[in-house]
C-alpha cells in the first residue's frame, strides 16, 4: 500500500497542484486582459461617437441661431473649422449643396435626423439634423483609427490593478490550498508510526479539513492497534521464551539429578564421570540463562587481548561431556603452537564457540566429527566449524540469526543468534552453509581491531 502511494498515478510522474493553479491564473490573467484591452476599445469608440455627435448639435445649433446661409461656401468653412465634411440636403428633391460632383450616401434615404450616428459606408460615420427651411444638416466623418485603447493611460492603469488583483488572489489560493495539502502528503508517511502528527488544518470545514480530520483519525487508530499487537505479540514471545527455557533446562536438570543419584555408592572412576557431567550439564543451565539476559539486556563487550584458541579449547572441554554421550568427536584441525591474540572479550567469545560447538552436536545424535579450522589473516581471523549432520534447511538459512526460530523441538533457538550478535559486536560476520559433502559449516569471522572497522574480508591465509 506504501509502494502505491509512493510511485506517481502514470508515467508522467505527479503533477504539481501548484503549478496548475498558476496555470489557471496565468489563462484567467491573459483572457481578462484581452476582455479589459476590448472594453476600453469599445469604450473610445462610444466617447468618439458622443464626442461626434456633440460637435453636430453644437454646430446645427450655431447655424440656427446666426441664419447663416445653408450654402456650399458655409459647408465648406464650416467644415473645415470642424475638420469633417458638412452639407445640407433638402429630403423633397434629394438635392445635395456643399458636395458637388459626389452622390450623397445612400444612407441618407430613410434616415431618421435625430442627431445620432449612423454607419454611411467605406468607414465613415453619419450625423443629421433639421436646418431651415426643411433643409438638412449633414455631418460626415471618416471612424477614426489613430488611437487604440494601449495608446491610454486608463487602459494600463486598469490592467494593473487586475493585474495585482489576479497576483494576490493566485497566491490566496495557494496558501490556502497547496499549503494544507503538503502538509498532509508529509504527514502521510507518518501514519501509524510512533511519531505525532505536525499540525493539520481539522477545524477547516471544507474538505481539506475532512480529509486532516480522517488522517489523523486513521493515525491515532493504527497507532492503538500497534500498540496492541505489539503487546500481545510481546505476551506471545515472553510465553515462548518460557516455553524454551522451560524445556531446554529440564534435560539438563534431570540429568544432574540423575548423576547425583549415582553419586551414591559409586566408583572413584564413575563418580568422577558423574561430576563432571554434573558441572557440565549446570554450565550449560548457567549459559542458558546468560544468553537469555545477553539478549534482552545487551551491553557492549569488554575488549581485551584474548587467545582464541584458549577460547575454542575451553569450549570444547565444556562440550565434552555431551559430545562423548553423543559419540561425537571434536577436532581442531592443525598444531596450536603459539596464542593467536585479539582483541575480544574473552566470555561472550567463549560463548559463542560453545553455542556453535553445541549446535555441532546436536546436529549429529547418532555420532560423528565435528572439525574446527582457524584461518589467521592480516586483519581478520576465521574459525571454521564443520559437522557431518543433515545440514541446515532452506527455512533455516533464510531466518539464520532470527532470535527464538529453532527447528529443534523445544530448542529456545538462541544459540545462533546470540553467536552472530556476538560476532557483529567484534566486528566480524557469522555466515553459514552446507557442504556439498553433507553437513554443514558455520564460519566465525572477528576482526583484529574492531573498533575501526565492522566490516569483514574472508580471511584466506595460512591454517593453523
Amino acid at each position: 500500500m506504501m509502494r502505491f502511494l509512493q510511485e506517481p498515478v502514470s508515467g508522467k510522474g505527479p503533477a504539481s497542484l501548484a503549478l496548475r493553479m498558476a496555470s489557471s491564473v496565468t489563462v484567467f490573467v491573459l483572457l481578462g486582459s484581452l476582455a479589459l484591452v476590448w472594453a476600453f476599445e469599445l469604450r473610445i469608440k462610444r466617447e468618439e461617437r458622443h464626442a461626434f455627435e456633440e460637435l453636430a448639435r453644437v454646430n446645427a445649433s450655431f447655424l440656427e441661431r446666426t441664419r447663416l446661409p445653408q450654402s456650399a461656401q458655409m459647408a465648406a468653412q464650416l467644415g473645415e473649422i470642424i475638420g469633417a465634411e458638412v452639407f445640407f440636403w433638402e429630403p423633397s428633391t434629394a438635392g445635395v449643396i456643399g458636395r458637388r460632383g459626389v452622390r450623397p450616401p445612400t444612407a441618407l434615404h430613410g434616415m431618421s435626423f435625430d442627431g445620432r450616428v449612423k454607419p454611411a459606408g467605406d468607414n465613415q460615420w453619419m450625423v443629421g439634423l433639421p436646418g431651415r427651411d426643411g433643409m438638412m444638416v449633414v455631418f460626415l466623418k471618416p471612424v477614426s483609427t489613430r488611437m487604440s485603447a494601449m495608446d491610454r493611460p486608463d487602459t494600463w492603469l486598469a490592467l494593473g490593478i487586475f493585474w495585482l488583483l489576479s497576483l494576490a488572489l493566485g497566491w490566496g489560493l495557494a496558501h490556502m490550498v497547496t499549503k494544507p495539502l503538503r502538509g498532509i502528503v508529509e504527514s502521510l508517511t507518518l501514519v501509524g508510526t510512533e511519531n505525532d502528527f505536525p499540525q493539520l488544518p481539522v477545524s477547516r470545514g471544507d474538505e481539506i479539513g475532512q480529509l486532516a480530520r480522517t488522517l489523523t483519525l486513521t493515525h491515532e487508530t493504527l497507532r492503538e492497534e500497534r500498540e496492541l499487537r505489539r503487546s500481545a505479540e510481546r505476551h506471545a514471545l515472553l510465553g515462548r521464551m518460557a516455553a524454551c527455557l522451560a524445556h531446554e533446562v529440564r534435560n539438563p536438570v534431570a540429568a544432574i539429578r540423575l548423576h547425583a543419584q549415582l553419586l551414591e555408592g559409586a566408583n572413584p572412576v564413575e563418580a568422577m564421570v558423574s561430576r563432571q557431567l554434573i558441572e557440565s550439564e549446570a554450565a550449560r543451565i548457567e549459559e542458558l540463562v546468560n544468553q537469555w539476559f545477553n539478549h534482552t539486556r545487551p551491553v557492549p563487550p569488554v575488549l581485551a587481548d584474548t587467545d582464541v584458541y584458549d577460547s575454542l579449547d575451553k569450549a570444547r572441554q565444556l562440550i565434552d561431556p555431551q559430545a562423548r554421550h553423543s559419540r561425537v568427536r571434536i577436532e581442531i584441525a592443525g598444531m596450536i603452537t603459539s596464542p593467536l591474540i585479539i582483541p575480544a572479550d574473552q566470555h561472550r567469545l567463549q560463548q559463542v564457540f560453545g553455542n556453535v560447538l553445541r549446535n555441532a552436536v546436536q546436529a549429529m545424535p547418532s555420532g560423528g566429527l565435528v572439525t574446527v579450522r582457524v584461518l589467521d589473516a592480516d586483519s581478520r581471523v576465521a574459525v571454521i566449524v564443520e559437522d557431518e549432520g543433515q545440514g541446515f534447511s532452506p527455512s533455516a538459512l533464510a531466518r539464520l540469526g532470527e532470535p527464538f526460530y529453532s527447528e529443534k523441538e523445544g530448542g529456545m533457538g538462541l544459540g545462533l543468534a546470540v553467536a552472530k550478535e556476538i560476532c557483529l559486536a567484534h566486528g566480524g560476520v557469522l555466515g553459514v552453509e552446507n557442504l556439498p559433502s553433507g553437513g554443514a559449516m558455520v564460519r566465525l569471522e572477528f576482526s583484529k581491531n574492531p573498533r575501526q572497522s565492522s566490516t569483514v574480508t574472508p580471511a584466506t591465509a595460512h591454517t593453523r
